[in-house]
């Protein structure tokens, strides 16, 4: 049965690979993006039949957002709380408090302002999944920001878990590992940085993308309502 999802930061990485495979199946999906151009070139390659432009820090532009998946599809039954970015990589005592905040406010910040809108716009049942990330759980030296904003986010999607299951909204929290993305490419192509995360991963291996769209599309449907409140990790290990 098709159903009905938002997906933000949908236009590359985890958020394009769950968005693709959403609508592989033929789910309605709607992606954001920060730009109009990354938008229009992940439609253009089939990775959702709708896209807008809303950057999740922005309560506006996400409102704006929701209430056009909402007309488009004539409701919403799951939306995957995904985007992010990266911290400076940086031992603690040299972060800028600046880009610190910037993390804060995109990674942490950015699934609170997404979930309120959730709140407003699902149907019951309904779910929300808020990518937390490994970090979260067990975090990487010269990423305080990053594992501060992580480890967060899934404060926050226990806390929502609490608030909302008996209404009917399932929030769950997903914890990857390292997969190919544009945030990850630095890190996975560096023949000395790859070798040392992988000797952390028990699995051997990176992460493939289609591993974890088919992760959301379990998350995000009908038969997980009872994983509410869950951290679901898919990080070959990593988190051990």
């Amino acid at each position: 049965m098709s159903r009905r999802y938002l997906i933000t930061g949908g236009t590359s990485g985890i958020g394009a690979a769950a968005a693709r495979h959403l609508t592989a199946q033929g789910h309605d999906v709607l992606i954001t993006g920060t730009s109009r151009a990354s938008v229009n070139a992940a439609l253009a390659e089939g990775v959702a039949p709708l896209g807008a432009v809303a950057d999740v820090t922005d309560a506006a532009a996400i409102a704006s957002a929701f209430e056009a998946a909402v007309t488009a599809f004539g409701g919403l039954d799951g939306v995957f709380a995904n985007a992010g970015i990266d911290g400076e990589g940086k031992p603690a005592q040299d972060l800028d408090p600046l880009a610190f905040r910037r993390v804060l406010e995109v990674n942490t910040v950015g699934p609170f302002i997404v979930a309120q809108a959730a709140h407003r716009h699902l149907a019951r049942p309904g779910a929300l999944v808020i990518n937390a990330s490994v970090n979260a759980m067990r975090p990487e030296a010269h990423f305080a920001d990053y594992n501060a904003s992580k480890a967060a986010a899934l404060s926050l999607a226990k806390t929502l878990a609490l608030e909302w299951s008996a209404e009917g909204l399932s929030v769950v929290a997903v914890c990857p590992g390292y997969f190919p993305s544009k945030m990850t490419n630095e890190w996975l192509t560096d023949p000395e940085t790859s070798k040392e995360l992988l000797s952390l991963i028990p699995a051997g291996r990176f992460g493939r993308l289609e591993e974890i769209g088919a992760l959301l599309e379990f998350l995000l449907g009908p038969q997980a309502p009872f994983l509410t409140g869950a951290a679901i990790t898919i990080d070959g290990g990593r988190n051990i």
